[in-house]
């Protein structure tokens, strides 16, 4: 009977895939091989830029579900070395427990499998040696790395708004790259300014940007917060895993670097939604409802009628049909209460939120713990070589030497006050936490309650956590189509889902999907930005 064949094929790198025409060649041998043995080749499974240090590699899964789907036939699985297998004990043993308890014949070109305690001990050791040189070429490649970005270059993946070049002196060099360039400076800038008041604002700016460049692509929350707060923007660079400290790079930045801390210390404060100095109490709504007719944001005043005043809101663009139309502010206010009232998340949700709040809040305390215990060991080293300094400065009797001493007692004092500037007090403290979670829950619970008895800045919070941009308002008709904000839209879309983490009563999460789904539940972190408040702004 002919043998079916499956054939095998790993490369580690996105280069062995475009340049070195790696998984051409495996497969080559492989066939060649097959051909040998009297197997008949079915099915080939490449595995492209996939570490063997993994378990989950796609081509490998594929491969598994391929035999699952054919469970009366008999495959010998060919691969070209055992290090294309695997190069990781733990993993080589467990792909080879999933593939022989299939019933496949495992072929290696390097290595023959037999059913011998010789055999297996053979075999052990060469994937022990295997995982030996994975594990070398790493620390390698990683102390290469290092040395590097120690020397300002950046080392990793290019963030957007830079490009590589190969430069004749610098070797990879980072350089802006246009329009991305651009349109982060200015949303940087624009941001530290107050112009663009919170990260949604940011968000919407660089898509819209987009959108005029024929980028066909949108910046998502998470990334509207690394433009933000990438330091290599500035010209600057550091990597703390790595007690790499903050330093000038080699490449130019787009920003300046006190704008870059200015945007910092907007983005540790700023945890409320700021509102415009020109924004009446009387108000609330003016500048985040706009016009039907034009899109523009409508303002707000108190007219004068005969015998009395009234407030309404209108539109004062020029050339729009529905310029200074009012709107009675006791119509359209009340109409957006009902809007708010309509969307207003079920109570099955609430436990949910709780925890996702709590896992970010302890989350953002452990981030800051850990980047402050880097600061201060930086600080206390640099410190220990300032004392050093000193203690040798009487000892000598050359000038020069000490000329230099006293310099580099200079430089590290300047790289000490650096260092202090970027510890902050810690905004994730527990106290108050319990406070002001309960103050996000019932925002969600009663966001209409909330609005009714809050002031100003705390009816723009409800707002901004509610919807993700502003709302039209057509005169006579009411409000068109609201874009909820994504949190609140996710917290819609769970309760209305089979997903059994509506019906848990707890916190544990049963299974993988749920985990996925509670993950992706941390995107209500943007409720968190705008009313948990931080220890400093709860003293105020």
């Amino acid at each position: 009977m002919i043998t079916k064949a499956l054939i095998y094929c790993r490369v580690s790198s996105i280069r062995q895939v475009m340049d070195g025409h790696g998984l051409d060649s495996q497969e080559l041998r492989c066939r060649n091989f097959a051909i040998s043995k009297g197997y008949v080749v079915e099915k080939v499974f490449p595995d492209e830029g996939v570490s063997g240090g993994l378990f989950e590699r796609p081509a490998m899964k594929a491969l598994i579900a391929y035999l699952d789907n054919h469970p009366l036939e008999k495959y010998a699985i060919v691969f070209d070395d055992l290090s294309r297998f695997a190069r990781d004990m733990k993993v080589h043993i467990q792909l080879r427990t999933e593939l022989r308890s299939r019933g496949v014949k495992l072929e290696c070109l390097n290595f023959n499998f037999e059913d011998s305690p010789e055999s297996e001990y053979a075999e052990l050791i060469l994937a022990a040696g295997n995982q030996y040189q994975r594990q070398q070429n790493r620390r390698q490649v990683i102390n290469r790395m290092k040395a590097r970005i120690e020397k300002g270059y950046w080392s990793f993946c290019n963030p957007p708004g830079f490009k590589y070049i190969k430069d004749p002196i610098h070797g990879k060099l980072l350089i802006r790259h246009d329009p991305y360039a651009t349109i982060f400076r200015t949303a940087i800038e624009m941001f530290g300014r107050d112009l663009l008041i919170t990260q949604d604002d940011v968000q919407n700016f660089i898509n819209q940007e987009y959108l005029k460049n024929g980028i066909q692509r949108k910046i998502s929350h998470a990334g509207t917060y690394e433009i933000l707060t990438n330091i290599l923007y500035a010209g600057y660079i550091e990597y703390l895993p790595w007690d790499i400290p903050r330093m000038k790079a080699q490449h130019k930045g787009f920003i300046s670097y006190e704008t870059y801390l200015n945007v910092q210390g907007k983005i540790a404060k700023r945890t409320k939604v700021r509102i415009r100095k020109d924004t009446s109490k009387d108000f609330p709504l003016r500048r985040l409802i706009t016009c039907f007719d034009c899109d523009r944001p409508l303002s707000g005043s108190w007219n004068k009628g005969r015998t009395n005043y009234y407030p309404n809101y209108f539109c004062i663009t020029k050339g729009c049909p529905s310029r200074y139309k009012s709107i009675s502010k006791n119509i359209l206010e009340p109409q957006f209460k009902d809007l708010l009232e309509k969307n207003t998340p079920p109570q099955q949700v609430y436990s949910l939120v709780q925890s996702v709040l709590e896992d970010v809040w302890q989350n953002k305390h452990n981030e800051y713990s850990k980047t402050s215990e880097a600061i201060n060991t930086k600080i206390n080293e640099k410190t220990l070589k300032i004392q050093a300094y000193l203690e040798r400065i009487p000892k000598s009797q050359d000038s020069q030497l000490i000329e230099l001493y006293e310099k580099e007692i200079g430089k590290l004092k300047k790289e000490i006050e650096e260092l202090q500037e970027r510890l902050i007090p810690n905004p994730y403290t527990s106290n108050g936490f319990g406070t002001a979670l309960t103050k996000v829950i019932d925002t969600i619970k009663n966001p209409v309650t909330v609005w009714e008895n809050g002031d100003l800045e705390t009816k723009f919070a409800i707002f901004h956590m509610y919807f993700d941009t502003k709302i039209p308002y057509q005169r006579g008709k009411g409000f068109g189509t609201a874009s909820l904000a994504y949190p609140i839209k996710l917290m819609h879309d769970i309760s209305v889902s089979k997903d059994p983490l509506v019906e848990m009563g707890s916190n544990e999460l049963p299974s993988e999907k749920v985990n996925q789904k509670h993950l992706q539940a941390y995107s209500i972190v943007k409720i968190s930005s705008f009313c948990i408040p931080t220890e400093n702004q709860q003293k105020e």
